[in-house]
């Protein structure tokens, strides 16, 4: 796959600037590496609820637009974008329609969560990566990101997710130093006898990547963490794994614990596909 056309959230706070650093710089900066298209998406909770009773923006939601656009137009000068508002400020349909955004795109920038963010539903970055059907590429809350897919590690569990979000990888990898595939339990090839003797690092070495694999040790570590632990070891600046639902999902559309577990406590990006 190619990535021509990118779509980042932009949070931005009511004194202009919290927030909206952290995935809208990454944003910009995969723009100019991939020659892509970028564009800014206005997604935030209505606070006046007769405005929400309405289906109206109010004015300050409106002003809060204004002021992440303005934001949005200042970091991304000569690149080719766009501006996506939504408007209506009611959750449920807020976060519909964030993720209906996402089918028109290549890659999806966000923020990872941060507890406290009342402008948010807690549930949109959850609900981008299980039924966006696009890869979404989670950004630490805390500190500068200066490169990504340099140093990577792939968590690998045989299943469509872990497959999709392998694929939608490789364009960050194209120049990787080092690729590891993590497998935390389980095989990495075929899990019956009869099943051809498949390998995931050498579907990834036919890309022509300098990849090893490697079986984690939990120990006294969950899963979540250990791949994190693993992914600090060596010094990674990108974390890839598939992206699963919660038992709950038709209900409160979350992820699952480990996705979930992941997106709060990351320190890299980490590249999801649901």
């Amino acid at each position: 796959m190619s990535i021509k056309d990118i779509l980042v959230h932009v949070d931005v706070g009511d004194d202009g600037g919290d927030g909206a650093g952290a995935a809208l710089q990454v944003a910009v900066d995969q723009a100019r590496r991939f020659g892509a298209r970028l564009t800014g998406l206005f997604a935030r909770k209505e606070i006046l609820p007769a405005a929400v009773t309405a289906g109206l923006a109010s004015e300050t939601l409106l002003a809060a637009a204004a002021r992440a656009k303005a934001v949005f137009d200042a970091a991304a000068t000569g690149l080719e974008t766009r501006w996506w508002q939504i408007e209506h400020g009611a959750a449920d349909q807020l976060v519909a329609e964030a993720v209906f955004c996402a089918h028109y795109v290549d890659l999806v920038v966000v923020t990872q969560p941060v507890a406290g963010n009342r402008r948010l539903p807690p549930n949109l970055v959850d609900k981008l990566i299980l039924s966006g059907g696009r890869p979404v590429l989670v950004v630490p809350a805390a500190g500068r990101v200066v490169t990504i897919g340099n140093r990577t590690l792939i968590g690998w569990r045989s299943g469509k997710e872990a497959a999709r979000a392998v694929q939608s990888s490789l364009p960050f990898l194209t120049d990787a130093e080092h690729v590891v595939v993590a497998s935390v339990g389980g095989p990495m090839g075929g899990i019956q006898s009869g099943t051809p003797k498949v390998d995931i690092i050498d579907h990834l070495r036919a890309h022509g990547l300098p990849v090893a694999g490697e079986r984690i040790h939990i120990e006294d570590l969950g899963v979540m963490d250990a791949l994190l632990s693993r992914a600090y070891d060596l010094d990674c600046d990108l974390l890839v794994m598939g992206g699963h639902a919660g038992r709950a999902l038709s209900f409160s559309g979350k992820a699952g614990a480990g996705t979930r577990h992941i997106l709060l406590h990351a320190g890299l990006p980490v590249l999801f596909a649901g």
